[in-house]
């Protein structure tokens, strides 16, 4: 070494300095600028270095470079042999430099991918560092040190990567799935059968081929055979299933699944001697021979291997000669769209391939949203969403077909195996709103009268009961039933019924009432439909021959809501000959189907009341009666209080659209109508068949009310009640002569033969000679007929003429009367007050009298013609409550005597 030049430091303290900061995560201080240069520039800037070691400076020049290795993991050494492949066991790797190289992290290499990762990364020496690789997922792991990573002290860095490896990583066991031969899953029909059992991932590591047949096992037993491996991930093997040969035992059993065994050997397993919902429970190892249509299990094993860190796993094998069989999974009750599951008793090669339908009688399903909403819960159930269009009964069928088979080739084609057949059905109740109005019907039940035409003698009926039955009311489940009748009378509500009918026991229904009967009907969600249906009691037909003179009939109802006793009197014969069915019909009204309502003629005088009736004759529409029927409504005094109102019953007159008294329609001989206002019964007599209804009408002539007084209270032994009930009378009696004779005596002086002449003209009346002369004449000495003028509608009196002189130009017959118009002539001649001469035989003075005559007899005969006559009118022609003639009494009227 030259003189004057330093020691300078060997390698072993260069590096035990720099070991004393190979555990450090940071890099060590910079030092001078010279040291940081490295020896090879520090020598030269001594000029220490000469050619001849210029070996030394080509040997430390290129750049660093690292080499990774992996023999063994976590848990296992693999010697020399470099690790390839590891299950979920971290790789241990050492990465050796061929230099000193300064101090790096972990992070300064390139990992791929990312799930995987570096960790355990620890610096050995200078040129040395070891860490572990795994990955959370099944991958290939890649790492390098990419340019410019690492450098050495001379700060010489790698110019390209360097440090690469790489490592088939599984995060996760080997999961196997086996598959038959010929089959699509796991069951089989066949006896011998090819099995392939396949890994997700590699078994060999290393080159070592980790899973053989050892690891394989079938139970109950069954040797496997033909064992060979197809790949690293496949193998295929064989195996025969083993059959019990006798026949089917006689201690087979059908048990449901969760049923306890009844033996420790006792299997369970389907049959076609059981209903799928129920096992075949057989003491057998192996399926029985006898049985042609089965599901026998097998168990088949594949054992662990802890270098895959698979844990052992096993899979269910069947031997399936059975058809699956199909079923349906919906709520009972939906308020909107609701899921539909379709699910079969075992794998389906296509579990879409069989849809359900819908009945035509509920309501229609939106298909598009059927199919929008279609979800396959695995290989043997689907579920679809339902939504129906309006409320009703939905109901769904499914049934299996050829194309529904299942992983063994088994299919429901009847046609073929008529067991094989399988469906079914589901009923919900879709609620949209309330329930759908339905139907309601009456069945009413009443002891048979002993005179009821066609009663049934034999009914054992003791009471009377009224049963409602009710339908259509679809989506209830539950209803409550009441009836109202009257004003405000009302049954108990039976509440909550659960069933389609009701019974009302003790029910008397009375004639001419509407019974309302209320219905609500509720569905599962609460929402209610109330109806409403009116009952009436039923027709009764009764023999109305006479045989039985007084038939009492089912009660009518007073306004007070107390019952009325309703009879009726027929006597015998009271049908004409022809009519044979001497039979009556009585009936409520129906208002509802047409008959007239007694209200609507109601008035402030005339009211209508509860009973309202029909009395008929069967199939007849015209009847005549011989004898009247007469009618009795018994109100008693709790049913009628009102004495200003008195009951009457009237019928409905349809040609006239009225109400007519009922009384009327008999003839006036036979009209009868009694009112007992004692006892308040009321009995009218009618001959008409029609449609009946009393009113009331106001009385306003109090009648009399007879009055019932006890022993204890009568007056009727009291001498000064006698009495004064005589002398009442007389002073009655007496008084009715007197007005009866003072009225006999005025009626003769008015129309006496010979009425006093004073009494006239006191009354302003004069005698016909006075009002009206040389109008009348006597023709014949005891004549009847008189001549009369008169203006037509005068009132004149004209006196009796017993005397006088024949008319010789007037010469009518006896009996009539010459009636002269009232022209202007007379009416002056009355107005003057003209009195005609009388013609008096043996007067003084004949001659002039003549003359006179005679003159008055021209004037006559000009005004009125030549007789003086306007007309000869016969006395007969009289009314025959007109007055004799002879009388002198012309009654008023156009010239009518």
């Amino acid at each position: 070494m030259p003189k004057g030049v330093g020691r300078l430091p060997t390698a072993r303290a260069c590096d035990v300095a720099r070991a004393s900061t190979a555990g450090s995560s940071m890099r060590r201080p910079a030092r001078t600028s010279l040291i940081r240069q490295g020896p090879r520039r520090w020598l030269a800037a001594l000029g220490l270095l000469s050619a001849s070691s210029n070996y030394f400076l080509q040997e430390a020049s290129g750049q660093p470079s690292g080499t990774v290795t992996a023999t063994s993991t976590a848990n296992y050494d693999y010697g020399t042999t470099t690790v390839k492949t590891s299950y979920l066991d971290p790789v241990k790797c050492s990465l050796t430099f061929d230099r000193e190289v300064e101090v790096f992290e972990a992070s300064a290499f390139v990992v791929s991918p990312a799930e995987a990762t570096i960790s355990h990364f620890t610096r050995l020496s200078t040129s040395t560092y070891s860490f572990s690789l795994s990955a959370s997922v099944n991958c290939n792991i890649s790492i390098y040190l990419p340019a410019g990573a690492v450098q050495d002290y001379d700060t010489i860095q790698n110019t390209g990567p360097t440090g690469s490896f790489a490592v088939e990583y599984y995060a996760f066991a080997p999961a196997a799935s086996l598959r038959l031969y010929g089959f699509k899953g796991l069951r089989t029909n066949e006896a011998s059968n090819t099995a392939y059992l396949t890994f997700n991932s590699t078994t060999s590591i290393n080159g070592l081929s980790l899973f053989d047949q050892s690891a394989l096992s079938i139970s109950p037993f069954i040797e496997v055979s033909d064992f060979t491996m197809v790949t690293t991930k496949t193998f295929k093997f064989s195996f025969v299933l083993n059959f019990t040969t006798t026949e089917t035992d006689p201690t087979l059993q059908c048990l449901s699944p969760n049923a306890e065994l009844p033996t420790e050997n006792t299997k369970m397993f389907r049959c076609s001697k059981c209903s799928h919902a129920k096992r075949c429970a057989l003491e057998t190892v192996y399926p029985p021979s006898g049985l042609a249509y089965q599901e026998f299990p097998f168990e088949m094993t594949i054992a662990g291997v802890s270098q895959l860190g698979m844990s052992a796993t096993s899979f269910e094998v069947m031997y399936d000669t059975l058809w699956a069989a199909v079923s349906l999974d919906a709520p009972s009750y939906a308020k909107g769209p609701f899921f539909l599951t379709v699910a079969w008793t075992e794998p389906m090669d296509d579990v879409s391939v069989i849809t359900p339908s819908f009945s035509s009688s509920g309501p229609s399903v939106d298909e598009e949203v059927m199919n929008q909403n279609y979800t396959v819960i695995n290989s043997s159930a689907y579920k679809v969403l339902i939504a129906p269009s309006e409320t009703g009964i939905v109901t769904i069928s499914i049934n299996g077909t050829s194309a529904s088979e299942d992983l063994a080739g088994n299919t429901n084609d009847f046609r073929t195996i008529s067991a094989s057949r399988t469906g079914d059905s589901k009923t919900i109740i879709y609620s949209s709103g309330s329930p759908i109005v339905g139907s309601i019907a009456f069945s009413y039940a009443s002891p048979a009268y002993s005179y009821e035409y066609e009663g049934d003698s034999s009914s054992t009926v003791t009471s009377s009961s009224l049963t409602v039955t009710w339908s259509g009311f679809t989506t209830a489940t539950e209803y409550d039933i009441w009836i109202t009748w009257g004003s405000n009378l009302s049954s108990e509500v039976s509440a909550n019924l659960t069933t389609t009918s009701h019974t009302f026991a003790n029910f008397e229904a009375l004639l001419g009432i509407e019974y309302i009967v209320h219905l609500t009907a509720r569905n599962y969600w609460g929402d209610e439909t109330i109806v409403t249906k009116t009952f009436l009691r039923p027709s009764l037909n009764v023999v109305a021959d006479g045989t039985v003179p007084a038939l009492a009939l089912p009660s009518f109802m007073s306004e007070h809501q107390t019952s009325v006793g309703f009879k009726i009197f027929v006597k015998e014969n009271s049908f004409l000959s022809i009519n044979e069915l001497e039979v009556l019909t009585f009936r409520s009204a129906d208002l509802e189907s047409g008959d007239s309502d007694p209200c609507d003629a109601a008035t402030e005088s005339l009211k209508c009341t509860f009973i309202n009736f029909h009395m008929e004759v069967p199939d007849t529409e015209f009847l005549v009666f011989r004898k009247p029927v007469r009618l009795q409504f018994n109100y008693g005094t709790l049913g009628w209080t009102d004495s200003y109102y008195r009951p009457q019953l009237r019928y409905w007159e349809s040609y006239r659209e009225e109400w007519m008294a009922a009384a009327d329609s008999c003839p006036t001989d036979t009209y009868f109508e009694q009112w007992n206002d004692l006892h308040k019964i009321y009995t009218v007599a009618v001959c008409h068949l029609t449609q009946f209804a009393i009113f009331e009408y106001y009385d306003r002539i109090t009648t009399t009310t007879v009055v019932a007084v006890s022993e204890e209270d009568s007056v009727t032994s009291d001498p000064l009640f006698f009495a004064a009930f005589f002398g009442a009378a007389a002073a009655v009696i007496l008084f009715c002569v007197v007005l009866y004779l003072c009225r006999k005596l005025r009626h003769r002086r008015r129309f006496s033969s010979k009425p006093d002449k004073k009494e006239f003209e006191e009354l302003g009346i004069k005698p016909m000679t006075d009002r009206v002369p040389n109008k009348i004449q006597v023709v014949g000495r005891s004549s009847s007929r008189i001549k009369f003028a008169g203006r037509s509608g005068s009132s004149l009196y004209a006196e009796s003429l017993t005397g006088g002189h024949e008319d010789e130009e007037a010469s009518p017959s006896d009996g009539e009367l010459c009636v002269a118009s009232g022209d202007e002539e007379s009416q002056n001649l009355h107005s003057a007050g003209a009195s005609p001469a009388r013609t008096t035989p043996g007067a003084a003075g004949a001659g002039t009298q003549r003359l006179e005559q005679q003159e008055q007899q021209e004037q006559q005969e000009a005004a009125w013609g030549p007789r003086g006559c306007l007309e000869w009118c016969p006395l007969t022609a009289l009314d025959d409550d007109s007055h004799d003639v002879r009388s002198g009494l012309l009654l008023p009227g156009s010239g009518q005597l």
